[in-house]
């Protein structure tokens, strides 16, 4: 029954993803049997939207393997509907990848959920392969031959990567025998044999995803619905994911959202953009480019002699209506017009032959997928630098509205309060967000509300059961049930006798009980010893002309007595002509003490049921700072300044009162019996039990606190905890009954649950005494073990208040600010001296700046000091178990996740952090930021040793993954971070509002964060990072998600905000354009090392000897003419990379010279092949990153387990 019922509760409810089942589902005829209702595709797409959408190749037709027809979907967030799909309707083809566009919230997730059967459409159809995914029957298949990667990471933290891919192997039916293979030729492809052995909670974010994507690709699905598949994962892993994307191609059907507009240019046959849930167009890269596209992007890089104005006169003359679209110290950048490309030639020919230019060198590019996606959403204004001086009529930079918001902004947080006041407001901060969570948390409430029916109900049935008992006991004693004419109750006997010992007649007595219909004979004589076999009998005798009755009974007969004195009752009635009759009822006698006996006990059995249900509840909302910690909501509050103690102390607001309630609630019928007690006698018992139950709150929610930073990063959850806690009432209970004394004041000191039951104990005998002697409640005051479990709540309080502090101290990581309540205050970090020098790097830039980290950590001018120094910096892990037995000598295994970084961060300097999954980035973050120890080396922010300053409390810090509370909004996600930051109430409501201006995020305040999109969830982040004005700014990965337009907001503002000079950042992205649009010098990792660092112009100058072409093909067949061709025109070029119609070539400088000519060749040979596009220009920084990342050697984490560090000489690759 249990199994059946909890299958109709999943299927009709089944959380946050599946399809609800309608009610009374199992009575109906498609439940049981398969049905196919015939699907008839009436796509309308309407006029406005017939020109913007491309018709597919005549090859294609008849190949539509997803259809989708008008598809709405609708949430409803409160009182108001939130249009998600407004009506799609689009054809995706076997053999094609197609890419959905859109902007941050714009329904893409959505819309794979629905296909995906995680959602279910409100209005409209759809079909994959002819399957309707509407029929719940039919989406079972469609789930054998399809597969989704979704937006977020799926794998079990606790299994390695290898268990994780075998035991998603089983769960989707691959047979046993062929499981082994199918994973090692995942890993292979994907390139995550080196981690196979890992745990999947040590992975960075980048290995994760592709820890979800080899799970995704698992059985070789025919479908494929991939959701952001390559969102954090590095260009190199991009690229090896695209090219597996493209070899599987053919035969399948592969839908997949992406925010990297490069990503659907390269791989996606056809672009669906939509936009707030409509379609916008669809087509090809090309069909795109040349219906929305603004023309070609001229980058010029300048050496310092060069003069912007008599530049640009230069190419105006050429092409007059040329844009200047950015410039920056060392670089020019021009929108040149496509109907003027015939122009070209004659321009480059000019800016070749006047070398006083100062021009070093120049590139070419089309217009890209993201110029195109930028002007659908209204959006036209070139961010592609925000180094860059805009041009503009009417407009001076940095006096629009939103640089005015952002100049407030960077000006915030000079003004914060301190001291007790600031512990104040973060307490309400902290007590607030636990107070929303615990509202909004419906899962709590429905347990409570479980919880609590089952306390009542054993109340409720024993209350019953006492009331049926007692009516049962009430019934009427009718004189027929006894002696009633042929319904004798017990053999061989007869009616009533009547003995007439009178010497006289006494019909009238006798006709007067035959009237009550009852059989009886009379007789006459004193022996009656042969008359035992009737039921009852009655004996008149006459004394003194006075009548005496003697009643005698059978002894089988219960109640004889009183129906025989109603019998002779009724007959003097009779006799004396009354109408009237005595009717009697027999009833279970109980004294009133008795009675109050079987309630007390009823009520002892209840409150000891409830104490041990109620034990379950308290850790489902008490031990809520798990989940802090598994999120990282704890670090991030940590960062922003919170105080350890405010911490709890804001969380126990909130707890102890809720727990007090609780127990009130539950003991209810107590207190209740209590009233009327004490209203007879003994007031002073309410003061009494509401005191200890006051103690046991503290004491049992501060237990709970004590347990939860313990377990906080264990696997256990808060209903594993109320297993156990009802298991120790259970073991309490029963150890109170069979304990001695002296071992009872032990159990009261060392098991904090043992108190409150000996208390109650106690207290239930001393209510019985008192309503029984009045007075004898007094003797209570002198027992020893009363008084021992009345205190000893207050003695566990205090315990486990100091014992909560000490663990602060000792394990969690360093406060920013003093804490006035737990006394703990700012340390500086220990240097960390690394065993050994290390001195193998080659590369000279590398060894000066570790130079100028170590001469800047020596400086006494703590003024000029960087804002950030790193010298050394080594990260080692430990994993497996040693053993150091006699037979066995196994030693621990170690990873190096970075080897001695070094890097400053001057004031006003963004460094850019960059380098493939798992090379040491966020590590690197973390142990800058203090939430992890470096195993060597030093961090200095600010010239103090480590993050734990009063100066730099407010550092802002953006996650690599979205430290939220889903159950709170945007808005009080700001203004909670904004109270622990010290930040007045008044001036963070404006710089709320100005964030949200900057951002675009006005319409978003009021949703929860479980209802908003990734890249929504993301700017949320950054935002956070953003409040009190930063010194120190660290930013992992900030716009991973975003739409180009949101990340061209976040560009804008971290710009802006760093214009005050004093301040400095560290940005990690795999993303190389933001890197070169947003960083004055880039950092690049490879196997936990730096392996070059400087300006992005001056890595291009020394890594770039070669010029870069990137040929886009409009079909592969072209792909072989196209590559003869360019080798006859570029002899020594080598073609790097070929991703479906992209090819890619390295030309050597000297066979590229001048560029003039080389334009021009390209120009005809896009003529003749009708190219779809082409770019040519040095090196970029991808191409720079790519080189250094195929030297990244497959197992460099390891370390031989006898040395101190043993460091692997990298292997140098071809690309």
């Amino acid at each position: 029954m249990l199994s059946v019922w909890s299958h109709c509760i999943a299927t009709r409810d089944p959380d946050k993803y599946g399809l609800p089942y309608p009610p009374l589902f199992f009575l109906k005829k498609n439940y049981w049997f398969k049905s196919r209702k015939p699907y008839t595709n009436e796509q309308s797409h309407g006029n406005i939207f017939r020109e913007n959408i491309e018709p597919v190749p005549p090859e294609f037709d008849g190949k539509e393997a997803i259809r989708l027809n008008n598809i709405k979907k609708t949430y409803k967030v409160g009182k108001t509907n939130t249009e998600a799909l407004r009506g799609l309707s689009l054809d995706i083809y076997e053999g094609q990848i197609t890419a959905i566009l859109g902007h941050s919230g714009a329904g893409k997730t959505t819309l794979l959920n629905i296909l995906g059967g995680l959602s279910k459409s409100t209005d409209g159809s759809a079909t994959i392969l002819e399957y309707n995914i509407a029929e719940r029957k039919e989406m079972e298949q469609i789930r054998q031959f399809s597969a989704v990667c979704p937006q977020f990471n799926i794998q079990f933290e606790y299994l390695t990567v290898k268990e994780n891919l075998k035991t998603f192997a089983k769960i989707k039916g691959i047979p046993s025998s062929d499981i082994e293979n199918e994973v090692e030729k995942i890993q292979t492809l994907l390139d995550i044999s080196a981690i196979q052995n890992t745990q999947a909670k040590n992975l960075s974010g980048g290995q994760k995803r592709k820890l979800t994507l080899a799970i995704t690709f698992l059985g070789q699905p025919q479908v494929l619905l991939l959701d952001e598949p390559t969102a954090g994962l590095d260009p190199y892993s991009r690229h090896q994911v695209w090219t597996l994307l493209n070899e599987q191609k053919a035969g399948r059907v592969i839908l997949l959202t992406t925010q990297f507009m490069d990503e659907a240019d390269i791989l996606s046959d056809r672009k669906a953009i939509i936009s707030h849930g409509s379609l916008n167009c669809v087509g090809s890269s090309l069909f795109l480019k040349k219906k929305w596209g603004i023309g070609y992007h001229l980058r010029m890089h300048i050496n310092e002699i060069c003069d912007s104005e008599r530049t640009t006169s230069l190419v105006k003359h050429y092409i007059p209506s040329v844009k200047l679209s950015g410039q920056r110290e060392n670089e020019l950048r021009y929108i040149l017009p496509s109907e003027h490309v015939n122009k070209f030639p004659g321009l480059f020919s000019e800016i070749d032959q006047q070398t006083d230019l100062g021009i070093v060198d120049y590139g070419v590019t089309m217009t890209t997928l993201e110029d195109v996606f930028l002007k659908l959403e209204g959006n036209e204004k070139n961010y592609d630098d925000y180094g860059v001086h805009h041009e503009g009529e009417g407009e001076e930079p940095g006096k629009d509205e939103m640089e005015q918001d952002l100049l407030f902004l960077s000006e915030m947080g000079k003004v914060t309060v301190k001291g007790l006041k600031l512990w104040r407001q973060q307490v309400c901060a902290i007590a607030r967000m636990h107070f929303l969570n615990l509202k909004r948390e419906w899962k709590i409430w429905g347990a409570l509300l479980l919880i609590s029916g089952i306390i009542l109900l054993p109340y409720i049935i024993q209350t019953v059961s006492f009331g049926v008992s007692l009516t049962m006991h009430y019934a009427e004693l009718h004189p027929g049930l006894y002696f009633q004419p042929g319904k004798w109750n017990f053999k061989e006997s007869s009616g009533l006798l009547i003995l007439n010992n009178t010497g006289e007649k006494i019909d009238n007595f006798v006709q007067a009980i035959k009237n009550q219909n009852i059989l009886m004979d009379v007789i006459s004589g004193n022996n009656i010893s042969d008359q035992l076999v009737h039921n009852g009998a009655i004996q008149v005798d006459i004394e003194e002309k006075k009548y005496r009755f003697t009643l005698m009974c059978h002894t089988e007969i219960t109640n004889c007595f009183p129906v025989l004195v109603n019998i002779i009752s009724n007959a003097f009635l009779h006799m004396l002509n009354s109408t009237a009759r005595l009717r009697i009822w027999s009833q279970m006698f109980l004294g009133e003490f008795q009675q109050e006996s079987f309630a007390f006990y009823f009520l002892e059995l209840q409150m000891f049921e409830t104490f041990i249900f109620l034990s379950a509840f308290p850790p489902q909302f008490a031990m809520m700072s798990m989940q802090d910690y598994k999120i990282k909501a704890h670090s991030q509050l940590r960062i922003s300044g919170l105080l350890p103690s405010v911490y709890w102390c804001g969380q126990a607001l909130i707890d102890i009162p809720l727990h007090f309630a609780l127990l009130v609630v539950a003991l209810l019928p107590w207190l209740l019996k209590l009233i009327v007690i004490s209203a007879k006698n003994w007031s002073i018992l309410h003061l009494v039990l509401v005191i200890f139950l006051l103690g046991y709150s503290t004491s049992f929610v501060l237990l709970l606190y004590v347990i939860a930073f313990i377990f906080r990063k264990k696997m256990h959850t808060a209903s594993f905890w109320s297993f156990i806690l009802i298991l120790v009432s259970v073991i309490s209970f029963a150890m109170f009954v069979t304990a001695i004394p002296p071992l009872m004041y032990l159990l009261d000191v060392f098991i904090p649950i043992f108190p409150v039951i000996s208390f109650l104990i106690y207290f239930s005998t001393t209510l019985k005494d008192v309503y029984a002697f009045d007075d004898a409640g007094y003797h209570i005051l002198h027992m020893d073990e009363f008084w021992i479990s009345f205190f000893m709540p207050y003695i566990h309080s205090i315990i486990f208040l100091f014992l909560l502090r000490y663990l602060v101290l000792k394990y969690d990581r360093p406060v920013m600010r003093r804490d006035p309540v737990f006394r703990i205050s700012p340390q500086r970090k220990r240097t960390y001296q690394n065993p050994e020098e290390l001195s193998e790097e080659t590369d000279r830039d590398i060894l000066d700046e570790r130079t100028r980290a170590q001469s800047a950590l020596d400086s006494a001018n703590e003024e000029e000091k960087p804002v950030i120094i790193v010298h050394n910096l080594c990260k080692e892990y430990r994993y497996g178990k040693a053993c150091s037995t006699p037979c066995c000598n196994k030693q621990q295994k170690r990873k190096l996740a970075t080897k001695n970084v070094s890097f400053c961060v001057k004031k006003g300097e963004i460094l850019g952090l960059l380098g493939p999954n798992g090379a040491g980035k966020s590590t690197t973050i973390s142990m800058i930021m203090g939430d992890m120890d470096p195993t060597a080396g030093q961090v200095h922010i600010k010239g103090a040793d480590g993050a734990a300053t009063e100066e730099n409390a407010a550092l802002g810090y953006c996650p690599q993954e979205n430290p939220l509370w889903s159950n709170l909004t945007m808005k009080e996600h700001l203004e909670i971070f904004a109270a622990v930051k010290g930040i007045k109430k008044d001036d963070a409501t404006i710089a709320i509002n100005r964030i949200a201006r900057v951002l675009v995020l006005e319409e978003h305040l009021k949703k929860t964060t479980k209802t908003l999109s990734a890249g929504l969830s993301r700017k949320l982040c950054f935002a956070l990072s953003m409040l009190s004005n930063p010194t120190v700014w660290l930013l992992d990965e900030p716009t991973t998600g975003l739409d180009p337009k949101g990340k061209h907001q976040v560009w804008r503002a971290i710009h802006t905000m760093l214009q005050n000079k004093d301040k400095g950042a560290i940005l990690t992205t795999h993303h190389m354009e933001e890197a070169e649009a947003m960083c004055d010098r880039v950092a690049i990792m490879v196997s936990g090392q730096l392996r070059c660092l400087g300006s992005i112009q001056y890595l291009k100058s020394k890594f770039g000897k070669n010029y870069l072409l990137q040929i886009k093909v409009k079909g592969v067949e072209q792909g072989d003419l196209v590559n003869t061709q360019i080798l006859k025109m570029f002899p020594q070029a080598a073609r790097q990379e070929r991703i479906s119609t992209l090819l890619v070539y390295k030309i050597p400088m000297e066979n590229a010279l001048p560029l003039s000519k080389a334009f021009s060749m390209l120009e005809k040979v896009k003529q003749l092949f009708n190219l779809e596009e082409y770019s040519f220009s040095l090196n970029t920084l991808e191409q720079v990153f790519l080189e250094l990342c195929k030297e990244q050697e497959r197992d460099y984490f390891d370390l031989a387990p006898n040395t101190t560090f043993d460091w692997k000489k990298l292997q140098e690759g071809d690309l």
